[in-house]
């Protein structure tokens, strides 16, 4: 509920903190003393929108604040904690500061906040009735909780709107992966394509350095014979080879040795000569015969060498890169077949899925026309005594147009009025004066009962183009709404007023060369006076206390 409400350099109010208790608090005052200042800056801790000329003449900036116990309406401390605010306790204290510059100013319990955000907020907080751009009553989605509030559909609904979003959280994804599906394949048949490339080319690690060097090979092995034989001739040729030269010598050391036995090392240094000569003579002849001349092996080495060049242009710098790359593009390619898969698999969950939400939305549906049935009648009911007999009130509801569903069911909502009997009835809105749409409001909150949802009632001038028993009729059901809830009623009529639990007059007076509104809590005695001038005007007689204390006394 809405405990205090200062307001400082707001139109002709200097200052002033107003009090408001739970029950119903009434405000009155003369036409023009200030009453709608106070609708004004309500309307302002709400998000309303500021007007520069609200500041007070000669003042730079106008400041607003409420302060709300929020004890019964739990819901604001997940709004506050969604958008960062402090929640420990149930207090919200909101504050507007509006400065000619046009900079503006929002604090939700001491941070600053935007504008946006106090509407989010504040939501719910308080029901207006009389300024248009609070008036819950003309939105569909408030008809639709009405109509589930009334019929004890509010968890079915909750329970539908889940099971909703599981639903579009399916579409989106499907259309996603939809959307994607040319792409998808196109990527899904150029990863085949070089997967293919990748496994007919068979890579072996390391084998680019083996065909480099078997290609250094190949290429020198005319060459290599060249030495070879070069070698072999001059080692073994027939008449200067290095071993028919040894082996003559060999001859003559073994007759020196003969004769003179201290030749023998020269004999042994020359055997061993002989033997390593004949080693390499052999050698030679191994390493000839496996030179080979293979000009086609050759074009193969050198083909492969290409192949694998070209390929390092495409996927890696080495060949262990290539092979990297071989297992990363089969491994993207075998999930993007897992999509395809997934896409059937979602096919199969929302074909799934619209058979539930068709059937629970039937129910749902079936369930709220009975309800809207009862709700119409008795709200027909109540706005009998409210002046408005002719009226005949009605909740229609139909199928959604467009989508089959939607978060609160496949139902569309309107509450329709025929304000005078062979009239057409119209939707709320296109007919429903402000005094109307505030017995409206009243009507609809004494038939559900309401203890909860909605934390303050605000209903500004319900006693428009009303008076006598109808008034005393509007003031009692006042009462029975504010046994739930706080109400704040502005009215000009006794009869309302006298259901009071509590009291405010709004006063108007001059301070030298300046008019000043203030806001007075009445006391009993005050209390009286009020109702008495309320009845029969500035002039306080014997007479109209006598008729404002019997008028208490009827609606105690």
């Amino acid at each position: 509920m809405l405990e205090t409400l200062k307001i400082k350099n707001v139109a002709v109010i200097d200052s002033a903190e107003i009090p408001f208790k739970p029950g119903l608090n009434i405000l009155s005052g003369e036409t023009g003393a200030g009453k709608s200042i106070v609708i004004e800056a309500i309307s302002l801790l709400l998000g309303g929108r500021a007007h520069g000329d609200l500041i007070r003449t000669g003042c730079d900036e106008g400041v607003v604040e409420g302060f709300f116990d929020t004890t019964q309406i739990p819901w604001i401390r997940e709004r506050l904690l969604r958008h960062g605010f402090p929640a420990d306790s149930s207090e919200l204290l909101i504050k507007r500061i509006i400065h000619k510059s046009g900079k503006n100013r929002v604090y939700v319990n001491g941070e600053l906040a935007t504008l946006a955000i106090l509407q989010d907020l504040c939501e719910g907080l308080v029901d207006l009735c009389g300024q248009h751009e609070h008036q819950s009553l003309l939105k569909a989605a408030t008809q639709l909780e009405l109509i589930d509030r009334y019929g004890g559909l509010a968890a079915t609904t909750e329970d539908f709107s889940e099971r909703y979003s599981s639903y579009r959280a399916l579409i989106r994804e499907r259309d996603a992966l939809s959307n994607a599906e040319a792409d998808r394949q196109k990527r899904a048949d150029f990863l085949q394509f070089q997967i293919q490339e990748l496994r007919d080319a068979a890579l072996q690690s390391g084998e680019e350095e083996t065909l480099a060097r078997e290609k250094l090979l190949l290429q020198s092995s005319e060459a290599r014979l060249q030495h070879a034989d070069g070698i072999s001739q001059a080692i073994d040729g027939d008449e200067v080879g290095s071993l028919t030269s040894v082996r003559a010598a060999l001859q003559k050391a073994r007759a020196l040795s003969l004769l003179d036995p201290q030749s023998s090392e020269i004999l042994a240094a020359l055997e061993r000569a002989m033997a390593e000569l004949e080693e390499v003579s052999l050698s030679i002849a191994r390493y000839t015969r496996s030179v080979e001349l293979d000009p086609e092996r050759l074009t193969t080495v050198l083909d492969r060498l290409s192949l694998i060049g070209d390929l390092r242009r495409k996927y890696g710098a080495t060949v262990n890169e290539m092979i990297a790359t071989h297992s990363r593009l089969e491994s993207e390619h075998a999930e993007l077949g897992s999509l395809a898969e997934r896409c059937e698999s979602l096919e199969r969950e929302l074909a799934v899925a619209e058979k539930d939400l068709a059937k629970r939305a039937e129910k749902l549906s079936v369930a709220r026309r009975k309800a809207a049935e009862l709700f119409s009648k008795s709200v027909t009911g109540e706005l009998k005594d409210l002046k408005m007999g002719e009226a005949r009130f009605g909740a229609e509801i139909v199928a959604r147009e467009g989508e089959p569903w939607g978060p609160t069911g496949g139902d569309q909502i309107s509450f329709i009025v025929q304000t005078n009997r062979g009239e057409t009835s119209r939707p709320l809105g296109k007919i429903a004066s402000g005094g109307e749409l505030s017995r409206m409001m009243l009507a609809i909150r004494r038939v559900i009962a309401d203890r909860g949802g909605i934390g303050v009632y605000l209903f500004d001038e319900i006693d428009a183009g009303i008076g006598g028993q109808t008034a005393f009729e509007v003031g009692k059901k006042l009462k029975s709404v504010a046994k739930y809830n706080q109400v704040i009623c502005i009215t000009h009529l006794p009869q309302v007023a006298s259901f009071a639990d509590h009291h405010l007059s709004v006063e108007k007076h001059s301070e030298g060369k300046r008019t000043l509104t203030r806001v007075v809590e009445l006391k009993a005695k005050e209390r009286k006076e009020e109702l008495a001038r309320m009845l029969g005007g500035p002039q306080l007689t014997k007479k109209s206390l006598e008729n404002a204390a019997e008028l208490l006394e009827m609606a105690k």
